[in-house]
């Protein structure tokens, strides 16, 4: 049976909180919604290259560093999602496994969120929230019957909120960026801005490679970047006690590398690679004296997670421990929930992250009126 008319405050206007707003509303709740910023979705125009990779129809399995958000998202899957944002006004179509809006604009689904809280009459309060305390008093003023945390992390533009729930006892695990480039020692990236390849990319922590990614690699003055790198970034992001970090780089991945020697030799190095590219492989030739080696095994030394501010998201949150996987309630606290990038689950490249902020937003704005 819903709880109409109760009154419920969500902490954060990102996709998460704005969804949980917009579920509650209809099923009769009073929403406040608070947001620190000056716009709703502000966040929403920076995913996907501004196309807005709102989810994916490949399975979810492997693509999260929890099986936490298993549940949530077998009941609300990417069918469910859309269907959210067709009621919205947003047609969304798949390419190559991704969901996109159709316009191709990030503005599309930001609108149709921003114009559903307006329609629904969700209180809408400007301000950044600094405290929440026992009986659910927000910044010593308004009064709530269920809060949800919705603060996201502090990836792009945003803020690490997870302290706002350590009074009420609730842990965090420390957040780093994720699905970011890589800062390096610019060994190996001689007049490379710019350049782009398709390379499969493995990540060599400490001397061991613990994983690889088949994707395009983005040269930069400083570092890489590119889906493969996003991609190794969220697994770099999730360890820790390594003391160093390589990447290295298998230029011509659908190739052995006796076949690579036969290449270079039947075609030349300049009918393979951008000019500068060559150059630098050449410059590791001499060293070497096996240039089908270097083309296999382009190593970029000493590579960093790159700053919060390049970060699409973040890994690290609440504990999902103290949180029930079936409902996003505290274990700690009735009628506190938490919803999205705040907890403690990230995803890959490829709109697993949308999928979990709408997939938790939905859930969580059903629980509220329970």
């Amino acid at each position: 049976m819903k709880n109409k008319g109760v009154k419920v405050g969500v902490i954060g206007g990102g996709v998460s909180g704005m969804t949980t707003a917009i579920i509650a509303a209809k099923n009769g709740a009073d929403v406040t919604l608070f947001e620190m910023e000056p716009r709703l979705g502000r966040k929403i125009l920076a995913t996907g290259n501004g196309k807005c990779n709102v989810g994916n129809v490949e399975s979810i399995e492997g693509k999260y560093n929890t099986n936490f958000s298993s549940y949530i998202l077998s009941e609300y899957g990417i069918d469910e999602i859309r269907k959210f944002l067709a009621a919205l006004g947003v047609l969304t179509k798949v390419i190559d496994g991704r969901v996109f809006p159709y316009s191709g604009e990030a503005s599309t689904v930001q609108n149709a969120l921003r114009k559903a809280v307006e329609d629904l009459k969700v209180n809408v309060v400007y301000e950044e929230v600094f405290s929440i305390t026992k009986g659910f008093k927000v910044n010593d003023k308004y009064s709530f019957d269920r809060i949800v945390v919705a603060t996201g992390s502090p990836a792009t533009f945003g803020k690490d909120s997870t302290k706002l729930l350590s009074k009420l006892g609730h842990d965090k695990v420390d957040m780093k960026p994720a699905l970011v480039p890589f800062t390096s020692s610019r060994e190996n990236l001689k007049g490379l801005r710019g350049v782009r390849i398709i390379a499969r990319a493995y990540l060599v922590v400490d001397g061991v490679e613990v994983c690889s990614e088949l994707g395009e690699v983005l040269f930069k003055d400083n570092g890489i970047s590119g889906s493969a790198i996003f991609d190794l970034s969220v697994k770099l992001a999730r360890l820790t006690g390594y003391k160093n970090v390589d990447v290295r780089l298998d230029l011509m991945p659908e190739f052995s590398g006796y076949r690579v020697k036969e290449l270079v030799s039947e075609v030349g190095l300049s009918g393979m690679f951008h000019k500068e590219l060559c150059l630098n492989i050449m410059r590791n030739f001499e060293i070497s004296k096996d240039i089908a080696f270097e083309i296999k095994n382009y190593i970029i030394k000493n590579v960093k997670l790159g700053p919060f501010n390049l970060a699409q998201i973040a890994s690290g949150g609440l504990k999902v421990e103290q949180f029930d996987e079936k409902t996003l309630e505290s274990k700690l606290c009735k009628w506190l929930f938490a919803t999205g990038e705040v907890l403690n689950v990230d995803g890959e490249c490829g709109g697993y992250n949308l999928m979990w902020a709408f997939a938790s937003g939905m859930k969580v704005g059903e629980m509220v009126v329970k």
